[in-house]
């Protein structure tokens, strides 16, 4: 089902961020994606980037290593890719942290400052097809500014003419959806992408039409020109139709926690899902969005 918005006249000029976003790198050769869409997204919004890399703490290093070593190859490491990241985007402020200790903590620590932080999806064993630790579900789980996590195979697309389907956002009608769909509002507009916007089941589209009506309403009174769809998918489960129109697509916007959330203190069950084998880019909203003011403008920093 495609909705069409009424007019409107008034819309929202771009905020203005200078805090850098931050990207965490934990090898080149694994977050090499998450690295470079972070670059070309923080200089397509003209915000520094900052590459950050940890090394480990040096009461875990194996015998017979120079701590010392370590240091110094973690820093040739993250000084390299950040000149080959600004060989590839001109005019990039990027700025390089070099953190000893554990990734997780560093990361949350800048973030009440920081707009975005960008993580490289947790990757599987190859063998055992286990995954190897959970540093993206931590950071997504416990940031205070939003985490968008990249899967492996993502190729960042700076042609328009190559562009994906855009931008997608889950909706469920909880304060947590609502808030993702203004914020994949703003991510639509700011790209020039179209939006789509996908409830799963638990709706007839009758319902959802009119529940919608405030919503929608809202996103076109700041975005008139944004072209934006709503798709009530009856055939697959929230994390199947998510994961469906998020393949191919530029972003996919989902909430911290959905309207059946049974903690504040855990991922909701969709969100955990999709977090480990993400379609696409994901972001992840946390509670600095849920504070928007009424007006739906950003609040500061972000």
């Amino acid at each position: 089902m495609t909705t069409v918005l009424p007019e409107a006249t008034a819309t929202r000029p771009p905020i203005q961020r200078s805090e850098p976003m931050l990207v965490a790198m934990r090898d080149p050769a694994a977050d090499r994606t998450a690295v470079e869409w972070a670059a070309a997204r923080a200089a397509a919004l003209d915000v520094p980037l900052t590459v950050l890399h940890a090394i480990a703490d040096p009461s875990l290093m194996p015998p017979g290593r120079l701590y010392g070593d370590e240091v110094i190859a973690g820093r040739v490491m993250v000084s390299r890719e950040a000149s080959r990241v600004v060989h590839r985007h001109p005019g990039l402020r990027i700025s390089t942290y070099l953190h000893c200790g554990d990734v997780v903590e560093a990361l949350l620590g800048l973030s009440t400052a920081a707009p975005m932080i960008v993580v490289g999806a947790d990757r599987r064993d190859p063998v055992s097809g286990e995954f190897k630790g959970s540093i993206a579900l931590q950071v997504a789980l416990n940031s205070s500014t939003p985490v968008a996590v990249v899967p492996p195979a993502y190729g960042y697309r700076t042609d328009s003419s190559q562009a994906g389907r855009g931008v997608v956002v889950g909706v469920d009608g909880s304060d947590a959806s609502r808030a993702a769909l203004l914020r994949a509002a703003d991510e639509a507009h700011a790209s020039g992408m179209a939006l789509t916007v996908v409830t799963a089941l638990g709706s007839s589209p009758q319902r959802m039409a009119v529940g919608a009506s405030p919503m929608l309403l809202a996103v076109r009174t700041r975005y008139p020109d944004l072209l934006v769809s709503w798709i009530v998918d009856d055939l697959h489960t929230p994390v199947e139709a998510l994961a469906l129109y998020g393949t191919g697509s530029d972003l996919l916007v989902i909430g911290r926690h959905g309207s059946g959330a049974r903690s504040a203190m855990s991922l909701g069950s969709v969100t955990h899902t999709l977090l480990l084998e993400p379609p696409c880019p994901t972001l992840v909203l946390t509670r600095r969005e849920l504070e928007r003011p009424e007006d739906g403008s950003m609040p500061a920093g972000e």
